[in-house]
C-alpha cells in the first residue's frame, strides 16, 4: 500500500510538531518496508534529521510535480494529481490539513489531532490563530474517513468540541524512540552527553516552551521551597518573551543561579538528560500526548506530573500527581522523590515496565490498522 503524508511540518526542524511527525513516519517506514510512504511538502529541506528519515528505504520526499501555487497544491485538488501518479491509497493529514476538491473518492483520508489546548489557553494565541486552528481541525475531522487522537483526553475533547462520532476516532498513543533502550546501558555515552551540555551533578528536569499552558510558575515556586537547596533545575526550552518574565520571577525567588536553561538537545542525547536527572517534572495544564512522560519513564526517571490532560492515562500508578495550581503538593512530591531512595526505586520500576508498552512497533501497527479501517479493510 502507498500512503501519503502532509509533510510541511515534517521537514521543518524548527517546528514543535516536527518531532512527532518524524517519529510516526519512521516507525511505520521501518515496520512496513514493503509499503511506500510519500512525504508531501511544498518545500525541500537539507535538515540532517530529515536525511536520516529519508534513509529509510520505504520513505520518500515528494515536492509538487506541477503547481501554480504551493498553498493551493497542498490545500486544494492539485495534490491529487501527485496522488494519482504515485498510487496513493491513504493520505494522512498530520497537521489537520486535508486537501479539498475532486479526487477524494479515490483516496481515503486520515487526520491526527494532538491537542485542543488553544480552546482553553487564549493568551498563547491571537484571535485569528484560534479561529483558524478551530476551523481547520473541525473541517479535517468532518472530512476524514478516520480521526486519530493521541489520547482518550484528546478524543473526548474532539467529541465535545466538534461533535465527531466516537466510532470514527482511534486513540493511538505516541512512543519512545527505540534507541533510548539501546543507549541506556552506555555509561560512556551518557557521561559524554553530560559534558556536552555542561550539566550539573544533581538536577531536576523540565521541558517547556514557556507558554501559559506549560505552567512553569508553579514549578518555579515549588522549586524555591524544596528542602535540598543544592539541587539544580535544568530546563530545555528556547528563549522567548515569556521566558524573560519567568527569569524575573526566578530572581525574585532567589533561584536564578540554580536554573540551567538549554535551548535544544540533539535527539540522540535526549535520553541521557532524562537518565541523569533525579526526577522529571511535567506541570503542563493540558498535555494531549504525554511524550515527555513516556520518555522519562523508559529512561528510568521518576515522573512528577500535573493531574491534568492525558498524564494519568499515560503514567497510571507509575507517577506522582499534583493539582497544577497547588505549589505545596508539588513541593511534597519533590521532597519525597529526592529524599527517599526506596520511593524512587519503586517509581522507576513501575515506570520502566509501563513505558515499555509504548513502542514504535505498536505505534506503527496501530496506525496501519487505522489506514486499513479507512479503506474498509479492517
Amino acid at each position: 500500500m502507498t500512503v501519503g503524508f502532509d509533510g510541511i511540518r515534517t521537514v521543518d526542524s524548527d517546528s514543535e510538531l516536527c518531532y512527532y511527525d518524524r517519529l510516526l513516519i519512521s516507525s511505520i517506514g521501518m515496520e512496513y518496508p514493503r509499503d511506500s510512504f510519500m512525504v508531501y511538502t511544498p518545500e525541500n529541506s537539507s535538515d540532517r534529521g530529515l536525511s536520516w528519515l529519508l534513509s529509510i528505504s520505504s520513505v520518500h520526499l515528494k515536492t509538487p510535480y506541477k503547481a501554480f501555487s504551493k498553498w493551493a497544491w497542498r490545500n486544494c485538488s492539485g495534490i491529487f494529481t501527485d496522488f494519482h501518479r504515485h498510487g496513493v491509497k491513504v493520505f494522512h493529514g498530520l497537521d489537520t490539513v486535508l486537501p479539498m476538491g475532486h479526487g477524494k473518492e479515490k483516496v481515503r483520508m486520515v487526520t491526527t489531532v494532538r491537542d485542543l489546548s488553544f480552546k482553553r489557553f487564549m493568551k498563547d494565541y491571537t484571535w485569528l490563530e484560534k479561529l483558524m486552528r478551530s476551523s481547520r481541525i473541525g473541517r479535517a475531522c468532518k472530512r476524514a474517513d478516520r480521526v486519530i487522537a493521541t489520547s482518550e483526553y484528546v478524543k473526548n475533547a474532539i467529541i465535545k468540541k466538534y461533535g465527531t462520532n466516537a466510532d470514527k476516532i482511534d486513540v493511538i498513543y505516541t512512543a519512545f524512540r527505540d534507541e533510548y533502550i539501546k543507549n541506556l546501558n552506555d555509561e560512556v555515552f551518557i557521561q559524554n552527553s553530560k559534558g556536552k551540555y555542561n550539566l550539573p551533578t544533581n538536577f531536576i528536569l523540565a521541558i517547556t516552551d514557556f507558554g501559559d499552558l506549560c505552567n512553569m510558575e508553579t514549578l518555579y515556586h515549588a522549586f524555591s521551597k524544596i528542602d535540598d537547596k543544592k539541587i539544580d533545575l535544568v530546563i530545555i526550552g528556547k528563549k522567548n518573551d515569556r521566558y524573560r518574565q519567568l527569569k524575573h520571577l526566578a530572581e525574585k525567588l532567589n533561584i536564578d543561579e540554580r536554573i540551567v536553561r538549554i535551548s535544544s538537545v540533539n535527539k540522540h542525547n535526549f535520553m541521557c538528560l532524562y537518565a541523569l536527572s533525579k526526577a522529571m517534572v511535567e506541570p503542563s495544564l493540558a498535555d494531549g500526548m504525554g511524550q515527555c512522560v513516556i520518555e522519562a519513564m523508559i529512561s528510568g526517571t521518576p515522573v512528577i506530573t500535573s493531574d491534568d490532560g492525558c498524564h494519568r492515562e499515560i503514567a497510571q500508578d507509575a507517577a506522582l500527581y499534583f493539582d497544577p495550581k497547588n505549589v505545596e503538593q508539588l513541593v511534597k512530591h519533590l521532597n519525597s522523590v529526592l529524599k527517599d531512595p526506596e520511593s524512587r526505586k519503586v517509581m522507576t520500576e513501575k515506570g520502566t515496565r509501563l513505558a515499555a508498552t509504548f513502542t514504535q512497533q505498536n505505534l506503527a501497527q496501530n496506525t496501519m490498522l487505522t489506514y486499513n479501517r479507512a479503506r474498509g479493510k479492517a
